[in-house]
């Protein structure tokens, strides 16, 4: 375990939130093997995200690229 950790804090994975404590990823995981993985980062001021619909997109665009499927819509994403 990573020191000063909270283990009851929430991740996303695999499309449920799970505590920290309890996520778990295969060996066997197509990004634990190859490193695949996007990176998008939304800006928030005064608690919005900053165009969020221009953030969306582009991590669609790029998931669709490496051929990840989160089976998810904009709007679940929202």
């Amino acid at each position: 375990m990573i020191p000063n950790v909270d283990n009851d804090s929430l991740v996303y994975l695999n499309g449920e939130l799970v505590r920290l404590g309890d996520a778990k990823i295969s060996v066997l995981d197509r990004g634990f093997i190859f490193g695949d993985g996007i990176y998008e980062v939304v800006p928030v001021y005064h608690g919005r995200p900053f165009r969020i619909h221009e953030h969306l997109a582009r991590l669609d665009r790029s998931l669709k690229k490496v051929r990840i499927d989160t089976g998810m819509s904009e709007a679940e994403w929202q």
